[in-house]
């Protein structure tokens, strides 16, 4: 029997933008501004600023995927290739800096997705995640690997990640480990799922986004004296009022 099979390149329509502002670039010398409604071809990179966050709708080849503050991301292959009852989906992503959530429909056997990291490379079969380009890397429901380049090893070594855990590349001297997702972290996968259109657990509700205050932010870029910031305003943290009058218990107690 002959096998028909048609191939066709897929894109990434921004879907969203919100907290701050992102820039696009397909050569990685001149950048653009990414607005919402632009659809992106195979081969762009977005990064957000330290406010930015955007989310990208890839259909058959995710089909969500979520930038956060201080991204870079490089679409490297989105390909869809359609044949008698198969689809075959390879979608290749190059994260640079940041960190990544998204929701991934299941795919056919031949089909590959993957994220490439500084560190090693994350392979996810139909699940919701979160990425780091540090490495991390969180399972919310489904599995996935990590390929996982160690400082001074030889070899890379395969850690298999199902839902409920995290690869860490810090654990074990830096040879990497899997440890139980921090819940901060699958409540991060969770809003991100269900804010890019992921089934929405019985009894759960949707938190929407907001960017970490300046103030909270570790890397914060500092602005010199008299130069103004504008990429990322600072903030100042909530301040205890030494003024406020101190009332002693009722009652003769001390």
């Amino acid at each position: 029997m002959a096998f028909s099979a048609q191939a066709g390149a897929g894109s990434a329509r921004v879907d969203a933008i919100k907290g701050g502002a992102a820039q696009c670039s397909t050569d990685g010398v001149t950048w653009n501004e990414v607005k919402k409604g632009a659809v992106l071809s195979p081969g762009a990179t977005v990064k957000t600023d330290s406010m930015g966050l955007v989310d990208l709708y890839l259909a058959k080849n995710g089909p969500y995927v979520r930038l956060t503050p201080d991204t870079t991301l490089t679409l490297s292959t989105l390909n869809i290739e359609s044949g008698v009852g198969e689809t075959i989906v390879t979608t290749e992503m190059d994260l640079k800096a940041g960190t990544i959530q998204g929701v991934v429909n299941k795919m056919s056997a031949a089909s590959k997705y993957t994220v490439a990291t500084p560190v090693g490379v994350v392979h996810i079969t139909g699940t919701k995640y979160q990425v780091s380009a540090r490495g991390e890397f969180s399972v919310k429901e489904g599995q996935g690997s990590m390929v996982y380049n160690a400082p001074g090893a030889t070899a890379p070594t395969d850690f298999q990640v199902r839902a409920g855990y995290t690869f860490e590349p810090t654990l074990n001297n830096n040879k990497g480990g899997l440890i139980e997702t921090l819940p901060s972290v699958t409540e991060e996968i969770t809003v991100a799922a269900n804010e890019l259109g992921g089934a929405m657990p019985a009894g759960e509700v949707a938190v929407p986004y907001r960017p970490t205050p300046t103030w909270a932010t570790i890397d914060r870029p500092f602005a010199p004296p008299g130069q103004k910031n504008s990429f990322t305003p600072f903030d100042l943290p909530p301040v205890f009022n030494p003024t406020t009058v101190y009332q002693p218990p009722q009652g003769g107690g001390e």
